[in-house]
């Protein structure tokens, strides 16, 4: 059987109470890390899985927070694990978010550095010619940050199309990721991520580090209802919308 690869999606780290719906507080991600090398699940970073065909569990943050290198570069140095960052470079540097020193810094260690696009828009609202600038652009800067090439590219907001797909498979991408649950095989064209969020607990870390089928199931169709109540929305109605009820500003 084919192996295939859990891709957790995270965003900002922190150490208390978090004040955003995606932020994860660090004693759960240390629960899972943790967890995920007692069970002996070999941890990779996604370009490294696609390129060699191994391991089962990869850890991805979107945006470029400064608890990347704060919090978690330094866990990952302690136990000799890689990691997947997609990075916004016109992020970069602006307050709460890593400099180009301190991605160099995580990129010399070893783990991947990846895109999130130039600016973190909704891709497919652009235009062709804007849509290739934000794909083109993000992976020159980075590369040219980090003297490294840039293979994987994860969607900002999940927001994507076959249009999408084949224009980032034109800029010269090779691995791109959605945020679409579920586990990634090798013959998948777009690779599926699991989100973890202010919803996720400490109790559930079996299920979020092996997920079965049934939960698998289960989070395809609230991505699905999600993403439609988005689209019907807006995004800026939505995230007042999920502010409302789970108590956060988006």
């Amino acid at each position: 059987m084919a192996p295939k690869l859990n891709i957790l999606t995270f965003h900002r780290i922190v150490k208390h109470q978090g004040n955003d719906w995606t932020d994860v507080k660090l004693d759960l991600f240390k629960s899972l890390l943790t967890n995920a090398i007692k069970n002996k699940q070999h941890i990779v970073s996604i370009d490294n899985w696609s390129a060699n065909n191994y391991g089962d569990l990869a850890f991805s943050f979107d945006d470029g927070h400064l608890s990347d290198y704060e919090i978690i570069f330094p866990l990952l140095q302690k136990f000799n694990v890689c990691a997947t960052f997609f990075i916004v470079p016109k992020f970069v540097g602006k307050e709460g978010y890593m400099t180009w020193p301190q991605i160099k810094e995580m990129s010399d260690f070893g783990m991947e550095i990846a895109s999130h696009s130039e600016s973190h828009p909704y891709l497919t609202t652009l235009p062709k010619e804007e849509l290739i600038k934000e794909l083109r652009n993000s992976k020159t800067i980075i590369e040219n940050n980090i003297g490294k090439k840039v293979n994987s590219f994860s969607y900002p907001y999940g927001d994507c199309s076959k249009k999408t797909h084949n224009l980032v498979r034109l800029v010269g991408y090779k691995n791109i990721c959605n945020s679409n649950p579920g586990l990634t095989h090798n013959n998948m064209k777009v690779f599926a991520r699991n989100s973890i969020n202010y919803l996720s607990r400490i109790e559930n870390i079996k299920s979020i580090l092996k997920p079965k089928t049934t939960l698998i199931l289960k989070n395809k169709i609230s991505y699905i209802i999600y993403f439609s109540i988005k689209r019907a929305l807006g995004i800026n109605n939505y995230l007042k919308l999920r502010g409302f009820f789970f108590g956060f500003r988006g």
